[in-house]
């Protein structure tokens, strides 16, 4: 079985979950390892820029990557970007590869896993934010998405678009500050929507105590690979 890869949103992204999949896979040879086929198709235009302004559509070259893959002999597809999961819909048209929704599988891993909690803080892109995605699917699982206000908004694109740049020149106080705005109690869970902030995070010293939708989809994958359901 070949994982497909539709990277390039950004490719630091796109590095992080290959290196992930690596980590959580239970191998003690090269040949235990996935077979994975990359296309880090960095000319996909950027995704909120198209749903927030006038930017151009990045359905097109989303879209040729998703077959290019399935070309590739890939019989499942992941994409390490949560808001280009908003094409989702239009991306499964084009081709008979599986593509798995890293939003549904969060949300089915955190209903599993945190019966108990309700109540979830997203960190996202202003797109992610603008089409509800989250809170769309999260509503399927019964699970409520609280979201920061257009101020922080802001804030938060800055940390995102910055750590695309290379720059992390966000402190720790800084990071930690805004979040606890949002907290209705110290327990309230944190998912890290948009795949540059698990590097922001990693840097900070914090990949631990956040929910990484990257995570959850790095080990689906390799839950599949391995036979499960």
């Amino acid at each position: 079985m070949i994982l497909g890869i539709l990277g390039g949103m950004g490719p630091a992204a796109t590095c992080d979950i290959y290196n992930k999949i690596i980590q959580f896979t239970p191998a003690s040879i090269d040949q235990e390892h996935l077979h994975i086929v990359i296309d880090s198709n960095s000319q996909i235009p950027d995704r909120t820029d198209f749903i927030c302004y006038d930017g151009e559509d990045p359905r097109i070259e989303i879209i040729r990557s998703a077959i290019k893959l399935e070309m590739m002999g890939a019989d499942f597809i992941i994409i390490p970007c949560n808001t280009a999961h908003y094409f989702y819909d239009d991306i499964v048209k084009y081709t008979k590869a599986k593509v798995l929704h890293m939003i549904r599988e969060t949300a089915a891993f955190l209903k599993r896993s945190k019966p108990g909690v309700k109540n979830y803080l997203l960190l996202a892109t202003a797109g992610t934010y603008k089409t509800d995605i989250y809170s769309k699917v999260f509503k399927e699982f019964d699970l409520n998405i609280i979201k920061p206000d257009e101020a922080d908004i802001v804030i938060i694109m800055n940390w995102i678009y910055n750590v695309k740049s290379g720059k992390f020149n966000v402190d720790l106080i800084e990071f930690q500050s805004l979040m606890q705005k949002y907290m209705v109690d110290e327990e309230m869970p944190i998912i890290l929507g948009c795949t540059e902030l698990p590097l922001l995070a990693d840097k900070l010293g914090l990949r631990n105590e956040f929910i990484d939708p990257v995570e959850i989809l790095a080990k689906r994958c390799i839950e599949i690979t391995q036979g499960f359901k």
